[in-house]
């Protein structure tokens, strides 16, 4: 009997030996999923909406017969790619052709307005990115500048961001600026995010560069790295 006791004495230690040890390794392994995760897909776990502007019969900025609803849609595109890529689940409030005004509705800009703020705020993402070119009857001006309103709190450290990593990168001394109260769809906007005018239609470098994959790509990716920097 009281060799049986000590047998299992022993048996019952080695069980809690086993068990602390597959438990240490569960947490080793977990950890270290975890850790790859954080590494590989910084941005896992979170949602971004981006509002591709115009679209439709709302061409937006014009220059001769280029568009700014097609600008934005292929931007949108390639940005779309760079944030799933490292982990994020992005919604484009357009994949196409048109707005998202209501087929009814009297005031066509009003109401593609409206379905914009209730998709954003709705979703409640992580954060939303609108699109848009900029234009000025000045042709000199080029480059990316990112605009902010002061609904949320987080609204001006996502823009200044973002600002820093593209001035970085391409040698900009931009800064950004809050956009006004007078502004109908961010002020209505609940959720973080930020209005980013990536490029001029009234440029040519702009409009030239914006035509080639590498650097929708390159501005995508820098983009993203401005992001990541906000997150963490």
């Amino acid at each position: 009997n009281r060799i049986k006791m000590i047998t299992n004495i022993i048996e019952l230690i080695m069980k809690k030996v086993i068990f602390l040890f597959c438990f240490i390794l569960l947490m080793f392994f977990t950890l270290a999923f975890k850790s790859s995760t954080i590494n590989t897909f910084p941005l896992f776990g979170k949602m971004i909406i981006l509002d591709i502007g115009h679209g439709g019969e709302d061409p937006g900025s014009v220059y001769k017969d280029e568009y700014e609803k097609d600008y934005n849609l292929t931007f949108g595109t390639s940005l779309k790619k760079e944030l799933e890529s490292l982990g994020a689940t992005v919604i484009m409030t357009r994949e196409g052709d048109y707005d998202l005004s209501s087929p009814v509705a009297p005031k066509r800009k009003r109401s593609d307005f409206n379905n914009r703020i209730k998709l954003v705020n709705e979703n409640n993402p992580d954060m939303y990115l609108s699109l848009h070119m900029n234009y000025l009857n000045d042709s000199k001006y080029y480059g990316t500048q990112v605009f902010y309103s002061d609904v949320n709190s987080q609204n001006k450290s996502i823009a200044e961001s973002i600002q820093k990593e593209v001035n970085k990168y391409f040698n900009y001394n931009k800064s950004t600026k809050e956009i006004g109260n007078d502004k109908y769809m961010y002020k209505n906007i609940n959720a973080r995010g930020v209005l980013i005018e990536y490029g001029f239609i009234s440029n040519s470098r702009d409009r030239n560069y914006l035509k080639h994959d590498e650097y929708r790509n390159e501005l995508s990716k820098v983009i993203t790295k401005g992001i990541i920097e906000y997150f963490t």
